[in-house]
């Protein structure tokens, strides 16, 4: 076959996606499903963020692209996980809304950057809101699970485990179980480094939490509430999230302090009625300024990573995927910005300092 796929989250599964539907064969393993990063996360694609509220990197490809993707895959495969939705974005003193008027004139960001509102009723926010056009979210978990079908339908998805020490070069290519492929990519998010013994992708490992919750005295749901955390609605659930939390005992349970903060968070802006429904946690990949890595893993013959996904996974794997797509079957060169070679001149420099 042509290509192995480590990792069916939502790297592994759009790079999966693009394979196949250019006439490519690979083989996508994959544990069983569980509390993963790409099945966690609410997915929150927001054009203009941090304390500065700029656009972020290489944003309007990755915009456009999640579009078409999304759309496309809900198109095939029947399903409704991309939805278009503003942002409230809290203002909370007199300096961000100050902020917020200089983006609202900036040629980068005054398409995202709308009128500065009071809240919804219902909602206590600090400040006023900033209405932030643009913005969307991808319900990821329903997308992988629709996905992870798809690749099962066609004998292209295999549960288990691959182990580097498990895959040998062999005839010009690689062999795992006794099945040859061209490539081998992995697509394991957080343990690809300790996995492939790989410091020059060492990550910044950071734990989200997410508490489902019910409102019921809210009535309103027509948007994103983001206030340093973020609130986001579907089917009579909000998500709220998430923290990040740089040291934990197990990477797929949430804390009862992480979820305690968000709560804490919760009550100062809403005084209803709170009904929990769950909590759920995972840990991201954060690499090179929070950029993804794909492409080669330098010094391995036929061995590529992508990775690095981090909290923007919903809004740049469609783009990455793509490009590295492109290279795996046209030869099509890849960004300084996103293929790992880069990354390994980083950790030689720093070695010899």
């Amino acid at each position: 076959m042509d290509f192995l796929i480590v990792g069916q989250g939502l790297a592994g599964s759009s790079l999966a996606w693009r394979l196949l539907r250019r006439g490519a064969s690979c083989l996508v393993v994959d544990r069983p499903a569980g509390e993963t990063a790409s099945r966690v996360a609410a997915g929150l694609v927001n054009p203009l963020t941090g304390r500065k509220v700029r656009p972020e990197w290489r944003q309007a490809e990755c915009l456009a692209e999640a579009d078409a993707y999304y759309r496309e895959t809900e198109e095939c495969l029947g399903g409704s996980w991309w939805h278009k939705t503003p942002i409230w974005r809290e203002l909370e003193t007199p300096e961000l809304e100050e902020i917020w008027r200089e983006r609202q004139t900036a040629p980068d960001s005054m398409s995202h950057a709308g009128p500065i509102l009071p809240w919804p009723e219902g909602w206590n926010g600090l400040g006023r809101a900033a209405y932030t056009r643009g913005g969307a979210v991808l319900h990821a978990e329903a997308l992988v699970d629709a996905q992870r079908q798809w690749l099962a339908a066609r004998g292209a998805l295999l549960e288990g485990e691959v182990s580097p020490s498990d895959i040998e070069s062999r005839g010009g290519g690689l062999a795992w179980r006794g099945r040859k492929f061209a490539r081998v990519i992995w697509c394991i998010g957080h343990e690809t480094a300790g996995a492939l013994r790989l410091p020059a992708l060492a990550s910044r490992l950071s734990k989200g939490t997410i508490v489902d919750v019910a409102l019921p005295d809210l009535s309103w749901h027509a948007g994103v509430l983001h206030f340093g955390h973020w609130l986001v609605y579907r089917e009579g659930v909000w998500r709220l999230g998430a923290t990040y939390e740089w040291s934990w005992a197990a990477p797929d349970e949430a804390d009862a302090p992480a979820a305690q903060e968000l709560l804490a968070d919760l009550a100062r802006r809403y005084s209803g009625r709170v009904e929990i429904r769950r909590a759920r946690a995972a840990v991201r990949p954060i690499i090179r300024y929070s950029q993804p890595v794909a492409g080669p893993i330098p010094g391995r013959p036929g061995h590529c990573v992508f990775s690095g996904l981090g909290s923007r996974g919903a809004t740049t794997s469609p783009w990455v995927s793509r490009i590295l797509a492109d290279h795996l079957l046209d030869g099509a060169p890849l960004p300084d910005d996103v293929e790992p070679s880069p990354l390994w001149r980083r950790r030689n420099r720093a070695l010899s300092s």
